[in-house]
């Protein structure tokens, strides 16, 4: 057990001792009031939820897995920019090209990257989601519920005021919030690597039309968001196979499991009547973000998806949390 959770234990713990003692304190000088119509205030509730998650965030973001999570992502932009700037250095005509055309994909994007630092941002995040991005969120999602049981903790927070729909949903708020926190390490190194490595400047979409180069950091702030939405559906994938287990291990080897298997799935013509229903098919319309005008059909489908698997994954996280016989 950590530090850190063994930490959060002891609070837990404490926490149940003073509204014990609390109680039998109130009971002892003869409260005029039955113990069942005692008033209890109801920020006490907000107050505990509000402190639950926070410990949540404290405590993932702590972990030397996380760190090295956020710093692999971190890493792969500055991979794809050197990349890119030997290949042209070489004299290579790669990165030359003065079209903005294509498919909407990574390709599209790597070939402005030389003209214009900022479609590193693009091209990182094209290259991050199908596998890099779902794969740290599937670790930190495969390991909220089991890692607690595993680690010896998880029965002590129930101990505590918190309630298990409460315990759950500070668990998903703080997978959430690393979605969001990853997506935009990546676009944060991306931008940085471009601006020391690229140009910077107008920047010519995908339809060919030239935007200036607030606009163009404002649609990088709105691919990243949508980044980050595109990944709420394996969050909650990833917190219900946690809910299956009490092996952290386990469950974040089924999620990552789970999520090259769909991959795989994804690329195979046959399926095709399927391949719309599953949570990675729409993930690079982020692309139609940089069309002028925007194209908007992939993109509602892809957070109608996202939405879809996080209420059918989510309720069933809930379900199965508790509804599960906690021992450890």
């Amino acid at each position: 057990m950590s530090q850190a959770e063994t930490e959060r234990a002891a609070e837990a713990e404490a926490e149940v001792e003073a509204e014990a003692e609390a109680e039998t304190g109130a009971e002892s000088v003869g409260s005029p009031l039955p113990r069942a119509a005692s008033p209890r205030p109801r920020s006490r509730s907000w107050t505990w939820t509000f402190g639950l998650l926070r410990s949540e965030l404290l405590t993932t973001f702590r972990r030397w897995r996380t760190l090295a999570l956020l710093g692999v992502l971190a890493a792969v932009p500055v991979l794809v920019g050197i990349a890119v700037k030997i290949e042209t250095s070489e004299g290579s005509s790669a990165g030359r090209g003065g079209g903005g055309g294509g498919g909407g994909g990574g390709p599209a994007f790597i070939s402005q990257v030389t003209n214009n630092g900022l479609f590193l941002v693009f091209t990182a995040l094209a290259v991050t989601l199908p596998f890099f991005l779902p794969m740290a969120i599937g670790v930190i999602a495969g390991d909220a519920i089991a890692g607690e049981a595993n680690a010896g903790t998880l029965r002590y927070l129930l101990v505590a005021p918190a309630g298990r729909t409460r315990l759950l949903l500070a668990k998903y708020a703080t997978v959430l919030t690393f979605c969001l926190a990853a997506t935009l390490v990546v676009a944060l190194s991306a931008l940085t690597v471009g601006a020391l490595l690229f140009p910077l400047g107008d920047l010519t979409t995908i339809s060919g039309t030239r935007i200036g180069f607030a606009d163009g950091l404002l649609r990088a702030l709105l691919i990243a968001l949508v980044v980050a939405a595109s990944l709420i559906g394996v969050a909650a994938l990833g917190l219900f196979v946690s809910t299956l287990t009490s092996s952290g291990i386990a469950a974040m080897a089924t999620t990552v499991g789970l999520l090259i298997t769909i991959q795989i799935l994804d690329q195979i013509p046959q399926l095709h009547a399927f391949q719309p229903y599953f949570f990675s098919h729409y993930w690079l319309s982020f692309a139609d973000l940089m069309r002028e005008p925007v194209y908007w059909d992939d993109l509602q489908k892809n957070l109608g998806l996202q939405a879809l698997y996080a209420a059918v994954f989510g309720s069933a996280a809930w379900a199965r949390f508790t509804t599960k016989d906690v021992t450890a």
